[in-house]
């Protein structure tokens, strides 16, 4: 069954990544609130974990799965990177004012594979498309899914699943790990979205009213305001309160679907925006940086003028990220998961 909500639900996600980097360009009063907008990263690892955790059956092998994921993330990054290349690279001597553009050379390699993300040096952990450093997150997460889900929903494993998450997720919260790759240190959000989708699998269902999710979505900005802004309460453990916030969101948007509730999330609108948005993720910084190229940043002073800026570089984004969609990610994912399907799959699995 398909969950609109949680479609919807990523679309903002995106946003929220998009409006932190805005900042770099176009300054606004609210500065230090948009910052919030980088936690969109950890919806994205929570809802990865649910919604695989959701979708996955006995019947698909573990190869099959792995064809399934490069057909879903590799064409649409590849092509991703190649446009980030002439932005944040240079043949030549970089210029100093464009401290974002660096020498091409033999480093960027490493995100091809997607393997940049497990260097914990930020010359490679962040080298071609910066934004691209969460998909090696990724990659780490599908290895292991295979190996630690479940093959049906179950009660037991959902807690053992939160339990790991909730203690590995103070770990990284409280304790130093800056010899930890990322893809390590943050797979205990992923560990949550799995643990939530177990217990949706074993049957569980809350009753939840209609356009829940947005309220419950924007105490993760209120949280933050509070904790980080106004230094009330311990900043340390912030990772983690936006960590459940995010996890009962996803909850709610899932249960929405699953009962035939009414959701605000499941706006069509919405759903389409969701839908590409993985690709907005890819390209926004691209196109964010060939502005600040050619433009420099906006005057903290002239907020009338950000917000122009703000509106040509979101819509920019969104006119690439939509072609990337239809012209790359739709129709060679669909290919590669058939191939992939005729290669790896057992007979009974071909129309999971």
């Amino acid at each position: 069954m398909r969950l609109d909500s949680l479609t919807g639900m990523r679309w903002w996600a995106a946003f929220g990544v998009f409006a932190y980097h805005m900042t770099n360009l176009a300054p606004l009063p609210s500065q230090d609130l948009l910052r919030f907008g980088y936690s969109g990263v950890s919806f994205f690892f929570i809802l990865s974990g649910f919604v695989l955790t959701w979708s996955a059956r006995p019947e698909v092998t573990a190869r099959q799965f792995w064809c399934r994921r490069v057909a879903r993330i590799w064409p649409a990054h590849l092509v991703a990177l190649a446009l980030a290349l002439p932005v944040f690279y240079t043949l030549g001597t970089p210029d100093p004012a464009q401290s974002w553009v660096k020498p091409l050379g033999p480093v960027v390699l490493w995100s091809v594979p997607l393997l940049q993300g497990f260097s914990t040096d930020d010359v490679i952990s962040f080298s071609g498309n910066p934004a691209a450093w969460t998909l090696s997150c990724e990659v780490f997460f599908y290895l292991l899914h295979p190996f630690i889900n479940a093959r049906r929903g179950s009660k037991r494993v959902a807690v053992l699943l939160l339990g790991a998450s909730l203690l590995s997720g103070l770990w990284f919260c409280l304790v130093p790990h800056a010899g930890v790759p990322s893809p390590v240190a943050r797979s205990w959000e992923f560990l949550l979205g799995m643990g939530l989708a177990h217990l949706a699998r074993a049957g569980l269902r809350t009753p939840v009213t209609p356009w829940l999710a947005y309220p419950v979505l924007l105490l993760a900005p209120i949280y933050y305001y509070i904790t980080v802004t106004r230094d009330v309460g311990p900043s340390a453990l912030v990772p983690l309160g936006l960590a459940v916030i995010y996890g009962a969101a996803i909850w709610i948007g899932a249960q929405q679907d699953l009962t035939g509730t009414a959701s605000g999330m499941r706006q069509r609108l919405l759903v389409r925006a969701g839908e590409v948005s993985f690709c907005f993720y890819l390209v926004h910084a691209t196109v964010l940086y060939e502005v600040k190229a050619r433009t420099g940043v906006v005057s903290w002073g002239r907020p009338v003028l950000s917000l122009v800026v703000w509106a040509g570089v979101f819509l920019g984004a969104l006119a690439v990220s939509w072609v990337l969609h239809r012209l790359v990610e739709r129709p060679c994912e669909k290919r590669l998961r058939a191939w992939g399907d005729r290669r790896w799959g057992r007979a009974t699995a071909m129309l999971a």
